[in-house]
Order: structure tokens, then sequence, then C-alpha cells
């Protein structure tokens, strides 16, 4: 009787812990956004399945369909799955972001910045480098100067404050957009 130890094996309430975990996991991935979803390593199974809870508004139904999304998680890869959806609710990335855009802010010029643009382009391996530049180098043109004192003309200076505004979105635009097409850890 010493080949067979009971120990090696999970109990019943492990068990039980686990599949409630993935059920929980699964109600997160049912009220995701598509395209959310499409970084995720999930299978062809698993999406069928997800993309099938959209239709269900039934409480208990939803109910079901959450352990069946389960189930189909312990076939799946779950920890990498758990990874990348951890990695989307990751409450740094805005903050990430708007660090990035203040150290921009600060930078004399862009060539001061160079430092910054290395470090989103080591981040995100999809980061078009002359894009990136060339958004950088708009948004330092288009600076106000420092004094923070009007230009003469009211015209030209609500002009130039509102292409001001405009470079600094398209540079936040598209540090964003790297972040929701970069491929999850």
């Amino acid at each position: 009787m010493d080949e067979y130890n009971d120990d090696d094996l999970p109990s019943k309430s492990a068990r039980k812990r686990e599949v409630n975990a993935l059920q929980d996991v699964g109600d997160k991935l049912m009220s995701l956004k598509p395209a959310d979803l499409a970084r995720l390593p999930l299978t062809d199974a698993l999406m069928r399945a997800i993309e099938e809870s959209r239709r269900i508004t039934a409480n208990e139904a939803r109910r079901r369909h959450a352990q069946y999304i389960g189930k189909l998680m312990r076939a799946a890869d779950g920890d990498a799955i758990e990874r990348g959806l951890a990695a989307l609710e990751d409450p740094l990335r805005h903050k990430r972001l708007l660090d990035w855009m203040e150290r921009l802010e600060r930078s004399e010029d862009s060539k001061a910045a160079q430092g910054i643009l290395q470090e989103v382009i080591d981040t995100y391996a999809a980061a078009d480098r002359q894009h990136l530049r060339n958004l950088t180098r708009n948004f330092f043109a288009s600076r106000l100067p420092d004094d923070g004192a009007p230009l003469p003309d009211p015209a030209a200076d609500k002009a130039a404050r509102e292409r001001f505004k405009r470079e600094r979105r398209k540079v936040y635009d598209y540090l964003n957009d790297l972040e929701r097409n970069a491929p999850l850890p």
C-alpha cells in the first residue's frame, strides 16, 4: 500500500476552488470587448463560447455558460489566459502613458526626448520609430513659448494653442494605440 499516496492528489475542496476560480475568469472574459479578447491566447472553442455568451441574458443561463467556459479553460492554457487578463487590467498602463507624456512636455526639444522615445520603442516592439519621431518633432514645433505669455494676435494665439493640443493628442493617441495592440506577456 506504500505505492498509493493520497497526499499527491488534490482534495475535493481544492478542485472546487480551482473550478470556481476558472468560472470567475470566465465571467471576466465574457465581459471583455472583442478587441481585448483577440489579444488573449484563447482556443477556437473558447472564443466561440465567449461570443455565444453575448446573446445570453438570463442570469441562470449566464451562470451555467460561465461553468461551460470554465470547463473549456481547463483544456486551454489557463495560466497564460490569466496572465494576459491581468496585463489587460493593469492599472499602471494609463499612468505609464501619462508619465511619458509629462516627461515629453518637460523636455526642451526633440533631441532631449530621445531617451523617452527609446524607452517607448523598447517597451513596444511594434512601434514605428520614424512615425514616433515625426510625431514628437511636430509636438515640439507646436509648443508655445515657455513664459506662457499669449501671442500678440489673439487669433494666432488661439490657433497656436489648438495646434499644440492637436499635436499632443496625436502623440498620446499613438502611444495609447501601441498599448492597445501590443502582444500580451
